[in-house]
């Protein structure tokens, strides 16, 4: 499936959608898309159990809002600085991907500040919104860095 095709079909709201990639096209710059996709889009899944109070995990909100220290953010920061920063896509990616992990944490320092109706609201409403953007730019970098 093209990455647009399936990214539009997740915007939908289609959770059967699964995104496929050749193994060959899944790298970039030392990059697996995939899997960034894949541990961005879990994101959802790791807010919703902290606010339904069946999180194992202990977030912290000064943690989750950082953009350098998941993968993508450690590439966004290095490799992908070094090798794409000349293209538009690469720093509207990096800003997506920034406003992501504030959003995030955003959601989260709700939640641990009490206001747990305010943190499902951003959840369902800013934090998709922001996920949506973060998997667009990303895939937009992919595709024009490819050319």
């Amino acid at each position: 499936m093209a990455l647009f095709d399936w990214f539009k079909k997740s915007v939908a709201g289609d959770e059967t959608v699964k995104l496929e990639i050749a193994p060959e096209e899944e790298e970039l710059a030392g990059l697996n898309l995939k899997q960034v996709l894949d541990a961005h889009t879990a994101w959802k899944t790791r807010l919703q159990n902290a606010l339904d109070g069946t999180s194992a995990e202990s977030l912290d909100v000064a943690v989750v809002c950082q953009d350098n220290l998941c993968a993508l953010g450690k590439w966004l920061y290095s490799e992908g600085k070094n090798k794409f920063s000349h293209l538009a896509e690469y720093e509207s990616t990096r800003v997506a991907h920034s406003e992501f992990h504030l959003c995030a944490g955003e959601v989260l320092m709700e939640h641990q500040d009490g206001n747990a109706d305010l943190a499902a609201t951003l959840l369902r409403t800013k934090f998709r919104t922001a996920s949506n953007r973060n998997q667009l730019e990303l895939v937009r970098l992919f595709t024009v860095a490819r050319r």
